[in-house]
């Protein structure tokens, strides 16, 4: 099976460049499947199937996770690096993929924290308690009656 024979290899290509820690710190650095897999010369479906493999998988996602804070610290470093107006636009836009990157790939540390969303409609709860109260009893009402 051709398959079979291409994975294999790419799974001793692996090992060959030190296996789990060299990818894993690849990711970890930021690095995208694709660049790793160009690296070994491999394809990036077999190498994300390697790394999401059931024993490989909590591990792949540690190293995700401290990808997303590379990628923060890298549109940091982009910009803070601006030294002309004109490079604004592209630095922004550079600098903000990686903050929307970073939230994908750790979104406890890096995404939008959204508290409960809690809606309030004023005028149904007035509504509400009108139809709910008491009737009022007029204290001078029992006066005329004496």
């Amino acid at each position: 099976m051709p398959g079979k024979t291409i994975t294999a290899r790419a799974h001793a290509t692996i090992r060959k460049a030190g296996g789990e820690l060299f990818i894993f710190d690849n990711v970890a650095s930021g690095r995208s499947l694709k660049d790793i897999a160009s690296d070994l010369g491999i394809s990036r479906p077999v190498l994300s199937a390697w790394c999401n493999a059931s024993i490989r998988r909590e591990r792949y996602r540690q190293a995700r996770q401290a990808a997303a804070d590379a990628l923060v610290e890298e549109g940091l470093a982009i910009a803070d690096g601006v030294r002309d107006p004109s490079e604004v636009p592209g630095a922004k836009l550079r600098s903000d993929f990686r903050k929307w990157m970073a939230a994908r790939m750790n979104a406890d540390s890096w995404g939008e924290q959204r508290g409960a969303s809690i809606e309030i409609n004023l005028g149904a709860l007035h509504l509400e308690a009108l139809r709910n109260r008491s009737p009022v009893i007029d204290g001078n009402a029992d006066r005329e009656d004496e």
